[in-house]
């Protein structure tokens, strides 16, 4: 019985790269440094956002009662 599911031919992989960052906060428009820009890559952007540091500092959660009906 011939070994039925291995690959003995090479493979070859699909290039692939991170998503481009910006440069930029995308609150205030200043220049992000090397720090902000891997703690957004790390831990996510805050709200979805690449943020500096005074930006991110100023975001409050949102906190959402899930007994409260909402309004309709």
């Amino acid at each position: 019985m011939p070994d039925e599911g291995k690959y003995t031919d090479p493979v070859e992989l699909e290039e692939r790269s991170i998503e481009q960052l910006p440069d930029r906060c995308q609150n205030c428009g200043a220049t992000l440094t090397d720090d902000e820009k891997s703690s957004a890559l790390t831990e996510g952007p805050p709200s979805g956002l690449v943020l500096c540091t005074t930006c991110a500092s100023e975001v409050v959660p949102v906190e959402v009662d899930e007994d409260a009906a909402p309004d309709a």
